[in-house]
């Protein structure tokens, strides 16, 4: 399995991993706009890092996975312990792009789903390559957010709908997989296909890239 944490980084998805307390690493926006990266299942956060006078903020998962981090966002309980962390590494930001790679992409859906604006903040979510499952039904955005989707299409065997999340440990929300066309639909978009093949991370998507 893969696990990088802005190159090529694996997912994961079954629903069996514990959550532990994250270890903080040193977070701070020294910018007013600051791009937030969630790493996937496998990887974890690094220290910030200004980049054309944005911040570029990656904070560790709030759980454990794959000998390292990774993002769960249910049941509502652990939704919260990692919202909480997304909102105290903004601290200090007062615009704010969320861009998620394979698990912590699903974490970013729910996130936008949920209709979060951590304080009307949020301008964008990028959903990368996702772990395409049930965070996103009863999808409610805040209408001052825009999202994207890209996809690979390196899952797609995968990501058939009812595919069964513990044959390759990852961790889905209602432990099998929706498909990628039910997950758009979910997200009122059209997937946007990623340069890339195989399940790797487009961190130079132009939403991004633009922006800063």
């Amino acid at each position: 399995m893969l696990a990088l944490v802005f190159g090529a980084v694996a997912v994961g998805c079954g629903d069996g991993s514990d959550s532990s307390a994250v270890e903080t690493r040193p977070i701070s926006a020294a910018t007013d706009r600051c791009l937030v990266r969630l790493h996937g299942k496998g990887g974890e956060g690094a220290e910030t890092v200004v980049e054309d006078d944005v911040s570029v903020i990656a904070p560790d998962g709030n759980a454990e996975g794959w000998d390292a981090r990774q993002w769960l966002y249910f049941p509502d309980g652990e939704y919260t312990a990692a919202r909480n962390v997304v909102e105290d590494a903004v601290a200090g930001c007062r615009e704010v792009i969320i861009n998620g790679f394979s698990n912590g992409a699903a974490f970013a859906a729910k996130l936008y789903c949920r209709g979060e604006t951590l304080g009307d903040r949020v301008v964008r979510v990028v959903v990368d390559d996702p772990v395409v499952d049930a965070g996103v039904e009863d999808c409610s955005p805040d209408p001052s957010v825009a999202v994207t989707l890209y996809w690979t299409g390196a899952l797609e065997a995968q990501a058939q709908p009812g595919w069964d999340c513990s044959e390759a440990d990852w961790t889905c929300e209602g432990g099998r997989t929706i498909g990628i066309d039910a997950y758009a639909e979910a997200l009122r978009t059209e997937p946007q296909a990623s340069p890339f093949e195989d399940h790797q991370w487009f961190v130079e998507a132009p939403e991004l890239s633009a922006w800063r």
